[in-house]
């Protein structure tokens, strides 16, 4: 396990726990490595913090044989299970409670190229309205995410978008798909009214052809204030996008997410 640490960053004293309990039980977390890949990472629910990320740390190293397989370098190996981070920190380094995201990155279906992430994706949800996208259900996608932890700067998206492009047509030229797709609070049709035009948030959801948005408020709620209170006027104003926010939903105003779509084409 301790190669992978060379490309995962953790905590230094969670780190000597990980390991602590790996050598005490590799046959276990071993095992339950692979039957997270054979039968689902659901089974990693009954365990404790440490003992996910154990596994998950595991499973990572069985993804980097993947990625040196195909010649994909380190660097966006890294960068992908830096999110491996990002969540044990949002545990306070007590090891893992999100690994069912996690299993996307250690299952080589989700990548970070530069700012965003992308992950392969059927569009077999049946919620969507279909009749406002470019796209039929079942078709092939490229979903759009953006990790937490760094400033949603337009270049830098723009610039991650085009190396995604050469990316899978790349590493994966049997995989065809016309658009990219996300569905975020960031893409909210709404989000111009009670935000900075110049606001990075509001330059991001250029990019896309926003599709369609709906006023369920969960996610930017979470977001924007990290906790639901009952009272809207209790939520706090920390940072100007909070006291924006708050403004305007005590002025009626609703929270919500949106669907976007961008062309391939337009990268090509």
């Amino acid at each position: 396990m301790d190669l992978i640490f060379d490309y995962i960053n953790i905590d230094e004293n969670l780190k000597n726990r990980v390991c602590t309990l790996y050598s005490k039980s590799s046959a276990k977390i071993n095992t339950l490595a692979d039957n997270c890949f054979g039968k689902g990472f659901g089974i990693l629910n009954s365990y404790d913090d440490l003992t996910r990320l154990a596994v998950i740390l595991q499973c990572a190293e069985a993804a980097k044989e993947k990625y040196d397989a195909l010649g994909i370098n380190g660097k966006i190996f890294a960068d992908t299970m830096s999110d491996i981070n990002i969540w044990c920190e949002n545990n306070g380094n007590k090891g893992l409670k999100n690994s069912n995201w996690l299993k996307n990155h250690v299952s080589f279906e989700l990548f970070k190229i530069g700012r965003l992430q992308y992950q392969f994706f059927r569009c077999t949800v049946k919620r969507l309205n279909y009749r406002h996208l470019p796209l039929n259900y079942g078709d092939n996608v490229i979903y759009v995410h953006i990790p937490q932890g760094e400033k949603l700067i337009y270049s830098e998206c723009v610039n991650s978008l085009k190396d995604a492009v050469v990316f899978f047509e790349k590493y994966f030229p049997q995989y065809h798909y016309d658009f990219f797709f996300s569905e975020s609070w960031l893409l909210y049709g709404e989000n111009w009214r009670f935000m900075e035009p110049s606001s990075n948030i509001l330059q991001f959801a250029s990019l896309f052809d926003i599709a369609y948005s709906y006023p369920v408020d969960a996610q930017a709620v979470e977001r924007i204030f990290g906790k639901r209170k009952l009272l809207k006027k209790n939520y706090p104003e920390n940072t100007s996008l909070q006291k924006s926010a708050k403004k305007f939903m005590l002025d009626g105003g609703k929270l919500g997410a949106g669907i976007g779509i961008i062309a391939k084409s337009f990268f090509i």
